[in-house]
């Protein structure tokens, strides 16, 4: 036997999560991953270092965040033969489509990295599907009377944030964030970073903050911070591959008593112009308990 250590390097994603580890083992399969036979060696948490017991044998390890996202918010490692221990380090990385999955650090296998971009098709579709499923059961329920109803203002509450949307949104489930809402038109989601992340970090300013976000995050260096309207944000457009629909994301930073919140609005790119303001009026709605 030999050991297998995993450190999973603080990020401000996923941060209240543990991701699950299994090791490729088609004697004693609990779960097949990627068509890989597989049982569970455990978890590892954020900024957790983690060691387990493995063979000699050549397997792959992967690291998912559940069963259900398995099939796109997953990564692997191929572990050689030997008797040598092996040591791993990675983090959850910024990306609604892949489910802001982990990754191993220097990873430069042709094969894994396609195995990341097949992750993030699949991930986007799932999420694009699950905005049309309701957006469709929604539209049904209200087919015949929709066209002639006013759009009402309602208030949404979560975790000790409240945002004020329309009677449109409903909430919907999204991989490793702490809420999403969604209409026909928009879909808003929420990751709470509590303070108790990092020592220290409630005497973060929202700029330190999000200069962290777009840092750990591996954003593009030309997606900068911006303060407009009493508003701390940064933008960004992503291109779905499956339907070739570029969304615009215009993702807000706050401070909370015990958390920073990054909110997302999603949209797409070709309507954005004309949503923008309704976005802004949104944002500018938060409201936190304390």
């Amino acid at each position: 036997m030999r050991n297998l250590t995993i450190k999973r390097t603080k990020s401000f994603v996923a941060s209240a999560m543990k991701m699950k580890v299994y090791i490729e083992d088609p004697s004693f399969p609990e779960i097949v991953i990627n068509d890989t036979p597989c049982r569970k060696l455990g978890t590892v948490k954020n900024g957790e270092e983690k060691t387990f017991a493995i063979d000699e044998r050549a397997s792959r390890v992967f690291v998912i965040a559940d069963k259900l996202s398995k099939n796109y918010c997953n990564e692997y490692y191929n572990i050689p033969a030997g008797e040598e221990d092996v040591f791993l380090t990675g983090k959850n990385h910024f990306n609604p489509a892949s489910g802001n999955a982990f990754r191993f650090d220097g990873v430069t296998d042709p094969e894994i990295l396609q195995n990341r971009k097949k992750g993030s098709k699949k991930g986007l579709l799932v999420l694009i599907i699950a905005v049309i499923v309701g957006f469709l059961i929604g539209y049904s329920l209200t087919a015949g009377w929709f066209s002639t109803t006013k759009v009402e203002e309602k208030t949404f509450s979560s975790n000790g944030l409240q945002i004020t949307l329309t009677d449109q949104f409903s909430e919907t489930n999204a991989q490793n964030f702490t809420f999403c809402y969604e209409s026909k038109d928009a879909i808003v989601f929420a990751l709470r970073e509590g303070f108790d992340l990092l020592d220290g970090f409630e005497n973060y300013t929202i700029e330190q903050y999000g200069e962290l976000v777009l840092k750990n995050n591996n954003l593009s260096s030309d997606i900068q911070l911006e303060n407009s309207d009493g508003l701390t944000y940064f933008q960004y457009s992503y291109t779905v591959p499956t339907i070739n629909e570029n969304y615009h994301y215009f993702t807000v930073l706050y401070k909370a008593p015990d958390a920073f919140w990054m909110v997302q609005f999603a949209t797409l790119d070709k309507n954005f112009e004309q949503q923008q303001q309704t976005i802004i009026d949104w944002a500018k709605s938060v409201e936190f308990s304390k």
